[in-house]
């Protein structure tokens, strides 16, 4: 698992982004490389659009929150409580979603809290890259253009 998560960790987005257009648009032809179908129009098509920068912002942020989630889980499982559950005879299911998983997802809700303003950074180079329409394309398309305004107003935005 850590030697999994340190390789995602290192692996930039635009790169995955390319890497997931390769395997899945090209080589096996299951999803579209880029566009984009609105939800009210069609919600299969626009479901097929977003599975692969939804993947790509996800795998971006998986590693952090594995090895977060992996030595919470390492503390909890050596707690009181989760011997008390075993020898009390509970099923290793429970004591590990139940007693062991509860108390690490409050390390986890936070974890996520924090790694947001990231997942919004990087909406930039996603959308740039599956030309999604949203804030990360009007941030380039005001670069381009040198539109100050626009560009400040995002920055602050995605600063914020």
């Amino acid at each position: 698992m850590t030697g999994s998560a340190f390789g995602m960790l290192s692996v930039p987005t635009f790169l995955s982004a390319i890497l997931l257009i390769y395997l899945f648009a090209v080589e096996l032809r299951l999803l579209p490389a880029t566009g984009y179908v609105p939800f009210t129009e069609d919600p299969i098509a626009n479901l097929r659009f977003m599975v692969l920068p939804a993947l790509t912002l996800g795998l971006a942020e998986w590693p952090g929150i594995m090895r977060v989630l992996r030595s919470d889980m390492i503390a909890a499982l050596q707690e009181d409580y989760i011997a008390l559950a075993k020898a009390k005879g509970l099923k290793p299911s429970r004591i590990l979603f139940v007693h062991a998983l509860k108390p690490s997802s409050l390390t986890l809700v936070t974890i996520t809290g924090i790694n947001i303003g990231r997942l919004i950074g990087g909406t930039v180079i996603v959308e740039s890259i599956f030309a999604l329409p949203g804030i990360g394309r009007l941030l380039v398309g005001a670069i381009y253009t040198r539109d100050l305004i626009i560009l400040q107003g995002v920055v602050l935005l995605v600063a914020a």
